[in-house]
């Protein structure tokens, strides 16, 4: 018996082995997701990095068409592109990376950058894509824009201020001496009264314009969360149009460092929103709670929930559905929460209702 062969061949096999462990070993701790198709766009092979990504384990994908992992209308063209370069080499995608946009298993989407390589094993063709997460980078994007755009907005409020709110002031002195020279209960008199409250919703709307647009930097001290929303909640319910309103706070948590006057104001929003979309008889629970090096709270009210079509516009500024309302309270309330190096959010169950996710750092550097 030729044993020279074998012998042989034991070596390089070892090679072999090793060689493929170490390329495992890359693909698996890879920071990008990586996943392999075939020729029919069936999913192969999943690293770890896009497990993460998708939500998915690589047992749920294979065998699955990967545009399992596209919104639509990407996913019914898929099979329509692949089935176009298999037939005419016409490559749109292959060798050329570009932003594309990802499903993940909770619906949600997000934007990604795709490269994709193609390859043949054993005579067949697989496709290899490897997927870069742009969430952050976006994000980034998004936060530069609005910075400034808002920016722009302090300049124009700080002139709109100086040139609007002194002849304001003199208008309605001036309407003031008129109303008062009137007879009281007389159709003028009352004609007056409407025009100062015009004035005076003006003026309110121009300091909420300022408070928004150039907002001061946060005073930090030692702040108790769960007694200054307490308060907040106990001092909204002096109003006489929330008494039928149910308000409760509950847990505990540690002080942040933090402005009580800017976060008080936050809580003011939040409460107050809630109180509308109940139609201040509802019920507004509140829950306090601590989470790593933070402080979460959340608002949470039974009313009928914000309208998925609106959903994206809700921390707009000026954008509101209330027939009075100026569109800021949100809008001040994030900007007043990120002064805090915070994050706030909201949801809306498919039950109905919103809850507000809110999250402070317990240390503001």
């Amino acid at each position: 018996m030729d044993t020279s062969d074998a012998s042989g061949r034991t070596p390089l096999e070892t090679q072999l082995r090793a060689s493929n462990a170490r390329w495992q070993a890359v693909i698996e701790s890879a920071v990008d997701g990586i996943l392999v198709i075939d020729q029919s766009g069936r999913i192969e092979t999943v690293n770890p990095a896009a497990e993460r990504l998708f939500g998915y384990t690589e047992a749920e994908l294979a065998g699955q068409n990967v545009s399992l992992l596209m919104p639509s209308p990407h996913r019914e063209e898929h099979d329509g592109y692949l089935s176009r370069y298999l037939a005419t080499g016409e490559a749109r995608i292959i060798g050329i990376g570009r932003e594309v946009t990802g499903l993940k298993r909770d619906g949600t989407t997000f934007p990604l950058h795709l490269s994709v390589g193609e390859i043949v094993v054993e005579g067949e063709r697989r496709f290899t894509g490897i997927l870069h997460d742009l969430s952050r980078r976006v994000r980034m994007e998004e936060q530069l824009r609005e910075q400034t755009a808002l920016a722009r907005l302090g300049e124009m409020a700080a002139v709109l201020a100086h040139e609007i709110k002194n002849p304001l002031a003199g208008i309605r002195g001036v309407i003031q001496v008129i109303a008062g020279r009137m007879q009281r209960g007389g159709a003028e008199a009352d004609m007056m009264g409407e025009v100062i409250a015009r004035i005076d919703a003006l003026d309110a709307l121009m300091k909420d314009v300022l408070v928004f647009a150039r907002p001061r930097r946060p005073k930090l001290q030692s702040v108790e969360i769960v007694p200054l929303v307490r308060l907040t909640a106990e001092l909204l319910k002096q109003d006489a149009e929330l008494r039928d309103l149910e308000m409760g706070v509950h847990g505990a948590s540690q002080a942040v460092n933090g402005d009580p006057e800017m976060l008080k104001m936050v809580f003011q929003n939040l409460l107050l929103n809630a109180a509308h979309a109940t139609k201040n008889k509802g019920r507004i629970r509140i829950d306090v709670s601590m989470s790593d090096d933070a402080c979460k709270v959340t608002v949470e009210d039974n009313g009928p929930g914000i309208p998925r079509e609106i959903h994206g516009k809700i921390f707009t500024p000026f954008f509101t559905t209330k027939s009075r309302g100026t569109g800021l309270g949100l809008a001040t309330a994030k900007r007043f929460v990120e002064a805090h190096q915070g994050e706030i959010s909201i949801e809306c169950p498919p039950d109905g209702g919103t809850v507000v996710h809110l999250r402070l750092p317990l240390s503001v550097e």
